[in-house]
């Protein structure tokens, strides 16, 4: 008996639910959509929350670029300019990711409908394990952010330190309160550089494990058909067999003209933390007078480290695992045509045509906004590339 699968007020898949939760949270509705007709969805609530969050984010990215100027570009410290904006990258980021993902709201929306449609067309749904889990990491990557600017500050000094910087260098605290000051700002900032990023990275990688799975499960449909003798295997049949996986290729291509931009962004200011960590922790050994001020900070710049790698490592391979889903699926769908070719079954030449250029047609291979292609090498050339970057700095240093 085929599951019948329940859907939102909005048209989604319940699984879906808590992510898109999360980010209208964030400042991201991809409920409003032309043509779409629902009380909830166009309440007066929701359009002044959004409205609200979209001026909040307006304040920050202002914000943002009088810190960097006032604070990071002209304040006279150790620190060289390129790795302060290196610093500063993810929350420039998280504005743009926002800015970005509002204009592709309507096309995320489509998107996500387009993905359920496949997975029910092949009896299969995206395991709840998947959105627990995705839904904690999108709660726990923010929090821990906070934790790591708050807990190891608890010195009156320290906190005042800090709290200058985020004022432009201006002290409007009064003495002794500056680390609560301190527990406030951090966790507005904190939540909103990250809470969006990680949603839409999250996202991104439960799409492309469930369209692996969509590709997965018909190429092993045709594979089953390929191994067996007694099965009859003639053009309509592969006919009909093509314009299945068509159909999952037009998603696929939705997919990577939706959110090769946005995953562009994560992927390359993911890297750039990562450079920044390795170096920062490099100047604890090679520059003496900077390395009390380094130290302090020393569990924030392990954290957004490791995060920067494991969330690029996610994205690398659950974007290449589509890549090797395609390989596998136009290897049987070659194996199909030489069985079609051996066969005494008379071809027509415009159908013999079109599977010439079936059989020269490369697999799909998803890209970040076509800079680089993620296949399984990306991670270990990015990572030589951090290894380079970082034993360079240090050759510089010393």
């Amino acid at each position: 008996m085929t599951k019948i699968k329940r859907f939102s007020h909005s048209g989604l898949y319940d699984p879906f639910k808590s992510i898109i939760k999360i980010m209208f949270i964030c400042g991201l509705d991809i409920t409003i959509v032309s043509g779409i007709k629902n009380i909830k969805s166009s309440s007066g609530f929701k359009f002044i929350y959004q409205k609200f969050v979209a001026k909040i984010w307006m304040i920050f990215i202002f914000y943002t670029i009088g810190s960097i100027v006032t604070v990071d570009i002209f304040a006279i410290n150790l620190e060289s300019v390129n790795r302060k904006i290196a610093r500063r990258s993810v929350d420039i980021a998280a504005f743009l990711i926002w800015s970005i993902m509002n204009v592709k709201r309507n096309d995320l929306f489509i998107l996500l409908q387009e993905v359920q449609n496949l997975l029910n067309m092949k009896n299969k749904e995206i395991p709840k394990v998947w959105i627990l889990t995705g839904t904690v990491i999108i709660l726990m990557v923010p929090f821990t952010a906070w934790m790591t600017m708050t807990v190891p500050f608890q010195d009156e000094i320290d906190c005042k330190l800090i709290v200058k910087y985020y004022s432009f260098g201006f002290d409007y605290v009064k003495d002794g309160n500056n680390c609560y000051v301190l527990v406030i700002l951090t966790f507005f900032q904190k939540f909103s550089v990250y809470t969006l990023r990680t949603a839409v990275t999250v996202n991104y990688i439960i799409i492309c494990l469930s369209l692996r799975n969509v590709l997965k499960t018909h190429s092993e449909l045709g594979a089953k058909m390929v191994a067996d003798p007694i099965t009859k295997v003639d053009y309509a049949i592969f006919k009909t067999y093509l314009q299945t996986h068509d159909r999952i290729e037009s998603v696929l291509k939705s997919f990577e003209k939706t959110m090769s931009l946005p995953i562009f962004l994560i992927a390359s200011s993911d890297f750039m933390s990562v450079m920044n960590g390795f170096a920062r922790m490099d100047s604890i050994n090679n520059l003496p007078g900077y390395k009390l001020h380094i130290a302090k900070f020393a569990t924030t710049v392990i954290f957004i480290s490791l995060r920067g790698i494991v969330s690029f490592l996610c994205i690398s391979l659950a974007a290449s695992d589509v890549y090797e889903a395609s390989k596998y699926a136009r290897d049987v769908q070659k194996d199909m045509l030489k069985r079609i070719l051996r066969s005494e079954e008379k071809i027509d030449i415009r159908e013999l045509v079109y599977l010439s250029m079936l059989h020269n047609t490369p697999p799909f291979i998803l890209s970040a906004w076509g800079v680089f292609n993620f296949t399984k090498g990306l991670f270990l050339s990015a990572f030589g590339s951090i290894l380079t970057y970082s034993l360079l700095i240090m050759h510089i240093l010393k």
